[in-house]
């Protein structure tokens, strides 16, 4: 008993080392779209960073234009 459990030792700590010495994989097929996401996003940042105020106050008098308000009836 005590032979079998020096073997299963013995054989644990070959698995571990086999473990260690497998090549890590890394998906790299999207590292492309991402960077040119990021680009089109930093662009949008930019852009909207150079908005001016009147453009930003039109666009929220717009929105005030369409609200509309109902009132419910009943109970």
């Amino acid at each position: 008993m005590a032979i079998g459990g020096i073997a299963a030792w013995r054989m644990s700590k070959s698995e571990d080392k086999r473990e260690a010495e497998k090549p890590q994989w890394k998906d790299t097929s999207l590292d492309e779209w991402r960077k040119q996401r990021d680009a089109e996003v930093e662009l949008d940042r930019v852009r909207r960073a150079q908005t001016t105020t009147a453009e930003i106050q039109a666009g929220g008098a717009e929105e005030k234009q369409e609200t509309q308000r109902t009132q419910r009836i009943g109970g």
